[in-house]
């Protein structure tokens, strides 16, 4: 193999990274170019790739292209400044499910009919297990006041 050719072989090859690098997909998994086009790899690739063909074509004069090359950039974006991109927007959160008489009477273990002394008790006695220090949390301790408010009707 001639060391032109391998020159060439290998400024192909750059050049493919370099598209892959431009229209790779995005965290959201979109080919956005545009976002692409920004990624500081592909210009490094873009530019090896510039040199080592041009030191395969130009043979005596290659040294002066790479001389070059770091000018090219300021060519390409005159006065086109970089903008950062936006912030991602969050989301928003659900509204909060309101919890139904039925699941409140299942958080206790209670039937339909039960009485207010009755669900004050159950309510008591699941309180001790929620506690955190019982290995309960308070994710728990919040569920079990909504299901007392929904059965009280507070």
């Amino acid at each position: 193999m001639t060391p032109v050719f391998e020159r060439l072989t290998i400024a192909a090859i750059l050049a493919g990274a370099a598209l892959l690098v431009l229209f790779w997909p995005q965290h959201d998994g979109r080919r956005d170019w545009h976002r692409g086009i920004r990624h500081p790899a592909l210009w490094v690739l873009l530019s090896l790739a510039v040199s080592f063909a041009a030191t395969a074509i130009l043979r005596g004069q290659g040294v002066v292209v790479l001389g070059i090359l770091p000018f090219l950039g300021t060519l390409w974006h005159k006065g086109d400044p970089v903008r950062p991109l936006p912030p991602p927007q969050p989301r928003a959160a659900p509204p909060p499910k309101v919890m139904s008489r039925a699941e409140a009477l299942e958080v206790f273990g209670l039937t339909p009919g039960t009485t207010r002394e009755e669900v004050l008790e159950a309510y008591r006695h699941m309180l001790w297990f929620a506690n955190p220090d019982h290995g309960g949390s308070h994710w728990l301790i919040d569920k079990l006041n909504e299901a007392r408010d929904v059965l009280l009707k507070r």
